[in-house]
């Protein structure tokens, strides 16, 4: 099997920083709460239009970004485990464990940084907050996608003698995504671009992941 380059990764990430510039720049318009500024406002405010706030979609996106949470959870004690139970050094826990570890922490630094320089802010104030909050990208787009992406890499290399269990996972992990994008699209608390900004970069985060555990194959 031919093993993968970072082409992909690299064409992803040049993608994902013209769209951060786009975004930035085209179209901006005062369309926001607050008179707030957005890119894309033209496609933003079509979707906007089309869709309100709504709770009960806001609810199950924060449960599928819980169980993208919970899996990461179970990635890093399996690695933990590695290392304190069974007195391996860094070097010797799994390497789909340890890239993987290498990769959160990316999306850890990528979330505080968005949070902190944001690009757009989200479209409606919900009735806990008392400020608009960065919008840009998707945070739960970001973190679930990445997370059950690089899962399902990561599955298929530990548990590559059983292909039922495998497809089960891949299922699994493809249904949480797609309920966590299009949930937060109905949900109506990101711009249209935003939610886009984060499949984007998931992508990028994706593709890194799975070129890099090849490489070490």
């Amino acid at each position: 099997m031919k093993k993968r380059g970072y082409g992909k990764t690299i064409l992803l990430f040049i993608i994902s920083i013209i769209y951060t510039v786009l975004v930035t720049f085209v179209d901006k318009q005062a369309i926001g709460p607050e008179g707030t500024s957005v890119g894309f406002s033209a496609i933003n405010k079509v979707v906007l239009d089309l869709i309100s706030y709504n709770p009960m979609w806001d609810k199950i996106t924060d449960l599928m970004l819980m169980i993208a949470i919970l899996t990461a959870v179970y990635f890093a004690a399996t690695g933990f485990l590695q290392l304190v139970k069974e007195k391996r050094t860094l070097a010797e826990i799994d390497k789909d464990i340890l890239i993987m570890g290498f990769l959160y922490v990316i999306l850890v630094i990528m979330y505080v940084l968005f949070d902190k320089v944001p690009f757009n802010y989200r479209p409606v104030l919900l009735p806990d907050e008392v400020e608009l909050e960065a919008s840009f990208p998707s945070t739960h787009v970001l973190m679930i996608c990445t997370i059950m992406g690089t899962a399902i890499a990561a599955w298929r290399e530990r548990f590559y003698d059983d292909e039922n269990l495998v497809t089960v996972l891949k299922v699994f992990a493809c249904a949480v995504m797609f309920i966590g994008v299009v949930g937060r699209v109905l949900a109506g608390v990101h711009w249209f671009s935003d939610i886009c900004a984060g499949l984007l970069f998931s992508a990028t985060l994706i593709s890194a992941y799975e070129a890099t555990l090849d490489k070490l194959g």
